[in-house]
């Protein structure tokens, strides 16, 4: 797309209809290849920008011609013409390039932004996290929310499947340790201290992983994974504190280590104690109703939504969503 034209940013998503062109920067979604009934390459994409998300086609031509060198995360530019598909918007690529953030003017406009003020979650979590038990493990958890403030309030909490977002990350560790605060109420054999700080702390390695600028992830994210960046991350601070021989941190580090819950999901260890198997099934308990709520953001006339491969199947808003006659199950 060498020599195309100037920066545009003018066209949001949620201003797109049938029958428009653009020229335009967009933060790439997702990205699936598929093939067609004749077994040649196309792209199924999600684009996105600030006010929302549009699907986009990139058929076999243009794959062949622009190739797929751009990933979930890229800021792309692409050239496109939207149509109709069953009766919504959807981008039809005719040229596609990965741009470098430092093209456009203002980030904020392709980004999305959590809808919470990451500020006050931040404090919320850190109130929490300052009435742990031992006041040792409690001083070790605000410094590490203290010393890396700004960067746990800007970054999101995944690339692509939930909480994908500016600001996401505070977002979701918030939301996991006022669940994990609920359960508490209920199973009183719980060590409190260790399942809040493997609450507040199972992604701070989210922070090393992930740009908060769009980037995808940095060179240490795909070199050696949050779990293990979160691991040494609390470490080191743990060393500079003297508790580093604490029985806690290692329960603590567990968690960290094992919040995927399976070595196919890339946790190096299952979860082997209490605290880490409410802390693993909660965290993917958080991140499940972040994606069918998402999700349902576009819902088909039947109460469907379209395949969403992270749920395995399309997400129904239920039956109060359909129109009454729909909803008539007879006398």
């Amino acid at each position: 797309m060498t020599g195309d034209a100037t920066n545009n940013l003018s066209i949001c998503v949620r201003d797109l209809n049938s029958g428009d062109t653009v020229l335009q920067f967009f933060e790439l979604r997702s990205k699936e290849p598929r093939k067609t009934r004749s077994g040649q390459d196309y792209l199924d994409l999600v684009l996105g920008d600030a006010t929302g998300a549009i699907s986009g086609k990139m058929w076999p031509e243009s794959v062949r011609k622009w190739g797929q060198d751009f990933n979930p995360g890229d800021i792309v530019k692409v050239e496109a013409r939207v149509e109709a598909y069953r009766d919504r918007p959807q981008l039809v690529l005719d040229k596609i390039r990965r741009a470098d953030p430092s093209e456009i003017p203002d980030l904020s406009a392709l980004m999305r932004v959590s809808p919470f003020d990451s500020e006050s979650l931040l404090e919320e979590v850190k109130s929490t996290a300052e009435s742990l038990e031992p006041p040792e493990l409690a001083q070790l958890v605000v410094e590490i929310l203290d010393r890396h403030a700004e960067a746990i309030k800007t970054v999101p909490a995944a690339r692509m499947i939930h909480h994908a977002y500016r600001g996401g990350l505070i977002e979701h560790i918030a939301s996991v340790t006022r669940k994990m605060e609920e359960i508490l109420k209920l199973e009183k054999n719980i060590n409190r201290g260790i399942a809040l700080a493997g609450a507040i702390l199972h992604d701070i390695g989210k922070i090393q992983e992930l740009s908060p600028t769009g980037g995808g992830r940095t060179t240490e994210g795909r070199l050696i994974g949050h779990l293990i960046l979160g691991v040494n991350l609390v470490r080191e601070i743990a060393v500079e504190k003297g508790v580093v021989d604490r029985a806690w941190l290692r329960e603590v580090e567990h968690i960290l280590l094992s919040h995927h819950g399976e070595t196919q999901f890339g946790s190096p260890v299952k979860p082997l104690t209490r605290e880490a198997i409410l802390v693993h099934f909660i965290d993917n308990l958080d991140a499940k109703l972040k994606i069918i709520n998402e999700a349902l953001e576009s819902v088909e006339a039947d109460g469907f939504t379209a395949y969403n491969k992270w749920l395995e199947g399309r997400a129904f808003a239920g039956s109060q969503s359909l129109p009454e006659e729909d909803n008539d199950v007879g006398d």
